[in-house]
């Protein structure tokens, strides 16, 4: 007997696939916004970009279908509400930054904008486990923990997004495991978001793989850092041992470690934050030989080792979860030892 329902759902993701697909090969075909090569980029000739837009308005569509056809319930009306208003403030913003460079500054008010609706919706990280103590109730500090983390991780994706292929297929491996993690936990709401993001993500990398033919531009890096945060924030919720809320920080560690340090090794050398540089560990690779092809397929190959951590972190129990995070961080410490003794081609 044909499964109507596997079909319909295979329908559903070729359908998101093909349609962020086609409107970021729109964008390039058009070169609707181009980014003119300066000494610190990666790329050589004049390349589109704004590529994202495709992810954007695929997973508007196919949140509005899961919506509609109740495939996955979403989140309560307020926080799906606050959520989605973040993502797409986002969005906008990226866009503006990508047809006319915005300051640090503006970025970083919309930004906090977009993260200020979202917690009036109720999207609040409120309780958290430390290890020695167990899980911490946050009460007031919830909000500047919850606005850390989703200006946090909206900036990592942003700035991780430097060579062909890395966000857009970091972003496919991450919310992939994140909704087998999700699907595990029964969050059938979680579970459909992330594999929107995975489908919609997927449609893009189809042009944007090594040699990518358009760049995600703000637009995307933007909104997908966004919605990673967000969702993991919404993942959390209701968990009383403050461990779910832990799964997406795992799933993206890599980033978050490489945007830490990269952070602090500029702190260190009295370099002006906001300045663009070329000193992520990935660009160091990058610069010392290695191509852009080769970094992006080794970021994937992390993003799907801490995956595999991810589903195993959703099966542990939660007070042995936290203690999953020393070995990211010890892959990550061999990574940045390995890369950052790297000379400069």
């Amino acid at each position: 007997m044909i499964d109507l329902g596997l079909i319909s759902f295979i329908g559903f993701v070729v359908a998101l696939i093909a349609a962020a697909a086609a409107a970021a090969w729109a964008m390039a075909r058009w070169r609707v916004l181009v980014d003119v090569p300066n000494e610190r980029s990666s790329h050589r000739a004049p390349t589109p970009r704004g590529g994202g837009i495709g992810i954007v308005l695929a997973a508007a569509a196919g949140t509005a279908w899961l919506a509609v056809s109740g495939a996955a319930p979403l989140p309560g009306a307020m926080a799906f509400t606050g959520f989605a208003a973040g993502c797409l403030i986002c969005a906008v913003a990226g866009l503006a930054d990508d047809a006319r460079r915005l300051s640090f500054a503006v970025k970083l008010v919309t930004q906090c904008a977009a993260a200020a609706i979202a917690m009036a919706a109720g999207v609040v990280i409120e309780t958290i486990y430390v290890p020695g103590f167990g899980s911490l109730t946050l009460g007031v500090a919830s909000y500047g923990l919850t606005l850390l983390w989703l200006v946090g991780l909206t900036n990592a994706f942003n700035f991780m997004d430097g060579l062909d292929g890395l966000a857009g297929g970091t972003a496919v491996l991450a919310a992939a495991f994140l909704a087998l993690a999700a699907f595990e936990l029964g969050q059938p709401a979680a579970t459909g978001l992330a594999l929107v993001l995975a489908a919609t993500s997927l449609g893009f990398l189809v042009v944007n793989f090594p040699p990518a033919r358009i760049f995600m531009g703000d637009v995307g890096s933007q909104f997908l850092g966004f919605a990673f945060a967000g969702l993991g924030v919404l993942l959390g919720r209701g968990d009383d041992t403050g461990t779910l809320v832990l799964l997406v920080p795992l799933l993206l560690f890599h980033f978050i470690f490489d945007t830490t340090l990269t952070w602090f090794r500029r702190l260190r050398r009295r370099e002006r934050l906001t300045a663009a540089h070329r000193s992520h560990l990935y660009q160091i690779l990058n610069r010392s030989g290695w191509s852009h092809r080769q970094v992006s397929l080794l970021t994937y190959a992390m993003t799907a080792v801490q995956g595999v951590m991810a589903l195993w972190y959703v099966g542990a129990d939660p007070v042995d979860r936290p203690a999953v995070f020393l070995i990211a961080l010890a892959i990550q410490a061999v990574y940045a030892w390995a890369a950052l003794r790297r000379p400069a081609a």
